[in-house]
């Protein structure tokens, strides 16, 4: 008997991760394998992962039912205890092969401990999840390694080790069918599949209207390039999504301006309207930090890493480059307590040394010293 979903929702606090058997039906089985075969051997990838939304069409159109249906948006929205959940991020892996890692990146993301209690308190506004059409057991996660630091053992380990044994690690045992979803901070590996077939749907849901915000500004949505090959309640979803999307890039861009003509009234209920809760505010406020740091170094760049990424250029186009060097101003302090006079390193994360802090949020420094940091 399935546990009801308040019971997954413990599980997915406590342990970072759920498993949820049938997640596609034993009748869905086989026409989806032959749509994503089909894709791969469209996409020209024996290896790695195949981005979906690229290779869609009609004849494959079972796959975008699946992966845009009410299915897994509904779950990973009822996880997140929120009311509205939007996919990031459609692949289909075909291998598999990496050592332990946390999908974390400090650099355009707030310290891992700021991350941490934004989700004690207010929930994770994003979930993971690999469903697999065939058996698979490559991928190992740490329980409970998403709310706490690197300990002592794992500190002595390097992504580039592969999955080497580490205390407290277990093997996800999917079967055909069976979906895993997990918090992206949680300490995850994947072994090597060999001459195994893999074929394991990739992707995440982004949290709306939950009461914290979100951790990271991704450069580009799902977008809807692809809808014309899709059904029609298909179509109206994807168009859903985006402007889920676009309204957190206009909410985003109207705080931004309310820091840059100091105008705190409308900054205070900016942030009240994208982060509910009374508890973590300081997370939200870095990640808008990052946020003012992607679109002030990218705006009309030509950097291969982000210049045409359209949800940067999308905020980055409602002001000038001389806005943005203002608005960057008033963020300086705040991004000074970020970071220490020193390189920083901690193995493990998506990053490599660095200034930025990769736990430590700033002490004694709220929203109240932020606004008066404007004038510093």
């Amino acid at each position: 008997m399935r546990p009801n979903i308040d019971q997954q929702r413990q599980q997915l606090m406590r342990d970072g991760y759920v498993i949820l058997r049938e997640m596609i039906r034993p009748d869905e089985l086989e026409t989806l394998r032959v749509s994503v075969d089909a894709i791969v051997e469209k996409a020209k990838v024996s290896s790695g992962r195949v981005t979906m939304t690229d290779w869609v069409d009609k004849q494959t159109g079972n796959v975008g039912a699946l992966l845009f249906g009410h299915r897994l948006a509904n779950f990973s929205r009822q996880l997140m205890n929120v009311p509205d959940a939007a996919p990031l991020g459609m692949w289909v892996l075909c291998s598999s092969g990496t050592g332990w890692h946390r999908d974390i990146h400090p650099i355009d993301m707030a310290p891992l401990d700021g991350l941490q209690e934004d989700v004690e308190s207010n929930g994770p506004p994003y979930v993971q999840w690999n469903i697999a059409l065939y058996d698979d057991n490559y991928l190992h996660v740490i329980p409970e390694s998403h709310l706490r630091r690197n300990n002592n053992a794992e500190r002595k380990v390097e992504r580039r080790f592969g999955v080497v044994p580490l205390p407290g690690a277990i093997s996800v045992d999917l079967k055909a069918g069976d979906g895993v979803v997990y918090i992206n901070a949680i300490l995850h590996s994947a072994t090597l599949n060999g001459d195994n077939k893999r074929r394991t749907f990739h992707l995440g849901y982004q949290a709306f209207g939950g009461r914290g915000f979100t951790h990271f500004f991704f450069p580009a949505t799902m977008g809807i390039h692809f809808v014309e090959h899709l059904k029609s309640w298909a179509t109206e979803r994807c168009h859903y999504f985006e402007k889920l999307h676009t309204k957190r890039h206009n909410d985003v861009a109207f705080i931004l301006r309310a820091i840059l003509e100091k105008d705190k009234l409308a900054f205070e209920n900016g942030l009240n309207w994208i982060h509910r809760s009374e508890h973590a505010r300081m997370t939200t406020l870095v990640v808008l930090s990052k946020i003012a740091y992607l679109i002030r170094k990218y705006k009309d760049s030509e950097a291969e890493d982000h210049a045409n990424d359209p949800c940067i250029q999308s905020v980055a186009d409602r002001f000038t480059a001389s806005e943005l060097e203002q608005l960057w101003r008033r963020f300086v302090v705040l991004d000074s307590k970020l970071q220490s006079d020193n390189e920083q390193y901690e193995p493990l994360f998506q990053s490599g040394p660095m200034k930025y802090f990769f736990y430590e949020m700033p002490v004694d420094f709220g929203v109240k010293n932020f606004i008066a940091s404007w004038d510093e």
